[in-house]
């Protein structure tokens, strides 16, 4: 089966002057090509993932580039058999990602960024054994089905919750540290709020897991990465893959992400394709009840 259909995955922080303008183009830009997906903009730049079919997508990058202020854009791109978004959301926000310091008057300063990592030196990094520390900048359920070998995994269910995580890492705050996230966007933020806090030698993974399974192959990521699509999660790690998910009711190690069955569950879980059928694509033995009993 050819793979019909380009997914984007892409983030710009610059200063719009007029974020709603950019809210309407990219609307009327992405309904006349037939594209769906997310995209978020405010007035610190626009975060995005979409797809459609390779023309139209290709189409798309032409005429977003059009405006000065996404001429550089990089887009990270991969490809699937269909459509993997249902519908098309372009939203205003206060923030492209939200790091949830703002309101506090606190809001991180974005050129406080850590200079990137390239793939490449990251491999070396662990090719040569060398003492540092890798740090997941994602939520905990994205971790669980894929992160680098040795990473710190932060307990948090969602990025809003990352300041309040860092104040349990400070004894870390003279070692070498990269972190990284699904596209870079989130690293952005966080490396710029580690070294606000005090972290002397942070580091990023430019382009996150994304690029480094594109430039080195994935080595050293373990289990899938975790996408915000249908597919939710693809392989990266072409050399040495493993997996570290497991099935939650028979634990049998494997990669294979569903969404609760119940409505009112917003669960996402490991499941084979056994104990599916068995729990009936339920995340619990409450949602299996509930579901049993409005099926009645």
């Amino acid at each position: 089966m050819s793979k019909d259909f380009k997914v984007l995955l892409y983030y710009k922080y610059i200063f719009l002057d007029d974020p709603v303008e950019i809210v309407n183009t990219q609307k009327e830009l992405c309904k006349k090509l037939d594209i769906k997906g997310r995209i978020i903009i405010s007035d610190e730049g626009m975060n995005g993932t979409v797809a459609g079919e390779v023309a139209k997508i290709d189409q798309y990058i032409a005429d977003t580039q059009k405006k000065p202020e996404f001429a550089n854009m990089e887009w990270k791109v991969s490809f699937a058999h269909e459509q993997v978004f249902p519908k098309l959301r372009v939203t205003l926000r206060d923030e492209i990602v939200t790091l949830g310091v703002k309101k506090s008057g606190q809001d991180v300063h974005i050129e406080n960024k850590a200079h990137y990592i390239e793939p490449e030196e990251l491999l070396k990094l662990y090719e040569e054994d060398e003492d540092f520390v890798i740090l997941d900048a994602r939520n905990l359920y994205e971790a669980k089905v894929g992160q680098f070998k040795g990473a710190i995994i932060p307990p948090i269910d969602n990025f809003r919750e990352f300041p309040e995580f860092v104040k349990t890492i400070e004894k870390y705050k003279d070692k070498n540290v990269v972190t990284y996230c699904t596209g870079g966007i989130r690293c952005e933020k966080a490396s710029a709020y580690l070294r606000e806090q005090g972290f002397k030698k942070v580091r990023q993974l430019h382009g996150g897991v994304h690029e480094y399974g594109e430039k080195v192959g994935g080595k050293n990521f373990e289990g899938e990465l975790f996408v915000f699509d249908k597919r939710l999660h693809v392989r990266v790690n072409t050399v040495n893959p493993v997996d570290i998910a497991e099935c939650i009711y028979c634990h049998k190690e494997m990669t294979r992400y569903i969404d609760c069955a119940l409505n009112s569950c917003p669960e996402l879980f490991s499941c084979c394709e056994e104990c599916e059928s068995i729990h009936h694509s339920t995340c619990s033995q409450k949602c299996e009840t509930e579901l049993s009993n409005w099926l009645q």
